[in-house]
């Protein structure tokens, strides 16, 4: 039998209002009554109807989340920070996994509105405009994590400071003496940004763009593993002189050191090799990577602030994270 709040006030012979204050976590309900109704919700197995509350006040207290790729590390603390931000102010979270498909976030948008999501954390691979028609179609806050949006669908966001981590990284292999590093680009919004300071870290530096993303093939877009084999190839092909490679993320990285591995090359004797991300396995100790940490988790957390920020009808202002160098053992000094 699937009981409703009448029940619960019948059974424990209280007020409707009496139980639903209970439910809702208001203090001026005695002790003894308060958990004399949690018994009898506890006995008669109640389950809260989110539609009804809805109903009365409005809210659902469910806040929808997109990931692109439920599989990819990159989105496995910044997830769980900001799970347990709302979580700790009575939200629940509900994720939807896009699987880098368009046609997947628009239906995930609708289901949003039609399930009347309090709000929307998204991190959307296409910004087209479709998406921004759905999004500012939207009336309740949306937050972007992890990506720009365009100024047209006038929402806030939360991100990394790409083109600031790259500079650091750079002027780091810079200081250790290298002069001919190439960059293995990352193919989306985040690389486009990287790139931009490895380019002009080359034109300020006086240094050769060495640069490998342009032609590659379609095929391997969306494998990053093999993105690094393929850039790491196409630059020691062009620029067999190289000494470092700036890769564009962790995996990106593995690629271009799986790569060197099969060619006989020594990291970081013959080549040093660098990431972005610092990504849980990365950590492990025979990758050895110099890499940026993103602060992922924190990133999440702050991602959920901003957002109970804007349900509670205050002005918020977009963040950009600041990386940290992670030193290892994948860069040694030109000698």
């Amino acid at each position: 039998m699937r009981y409703t709040i009448k029940d619960i006030a019948s059974a424990a012979n209280v007020s409707v209002s009496t139980v639903s204050k209970c439910l809702n976590g208001y203090g001026d309900i005695g002790d003894t009554t308060k958990q004399l109704v949690l018994d009898t919700i506890k006995r008669l197995d109640y389950v809260p109807n989110t539609f009804a509350r809805y109903i009365s006040t409005k809210a659902t207290r469910v806040i929808g989340l997109t990931v692109p790729d439920i599989r990819d590390p990159y989105f496995a603390q910044s997830t769980f920070g900001i799970e347990e931000c709302l979580k700790a102010n009575g939200y629940e979270l509900f994720l939807g996994n896009l699987d880098r498909c368009e046609g997947k976030f628009l239906k995930f948008v609708q289901t949003a509105r039609e399930m009347r999501f309090d709000a929307l954390i998204i991190t959307p691979d296409f910004w087209t405009d479709e998406v921004c028609s759905a999004l500012m179609h939207m009336d309740v806050p949306v937050l972007s994590i992890r990506r720009r949006p365009p100024e047209k669908c006038r929402m806030h966001y939360v991100d990394s400071n790409h083109y600031s981590c790259a500079m650091k990284m750079l002027d780091y292999l810079y200081q250790h003496g290298h002069r001919k590093i190439a960059h293995a680009k990352l193919p989306n919004e985040a690389g486009d940004l990287r790139s931009a300071a490895y380019m002009e870290f080359c034109k300020t530096n006086g240094m050769e763009v060495r640069l490998a993303a342009a032609d590659m093939p379609a095929s391997i877009l969306a494998d990053a593993v093999g993105n690094g084999k393929w850039c790491c190839r196409t630059i020691l092909e062009k620029w067999p002189d190289t000494t470092a490679i700036f890769c564009g993320s962790d995996f990106i990285a593995v690629g271009v050191m799986a790569y060197l591995k099969e060619i006989g090359k020594r990291i970081p004797e013959d080549i040093s090799v660098t990431g972005i991300g610092n990504v849980d396995f990365i950590q492990l100790p025979w990758f050895n990577l110099t890499t940026m940490e993103l602060h992922r988790y924190e990133m999440g957390v702050r991602a959920a602030n901003l957002l109970l920020s804007q349900l509670q009808g205050h002005e918020v202002e977009d963040v950009l994270f600041d990386a940290t160098l992670v030193e290892r053992g994948s860069v040694a000094p030109v000698e």
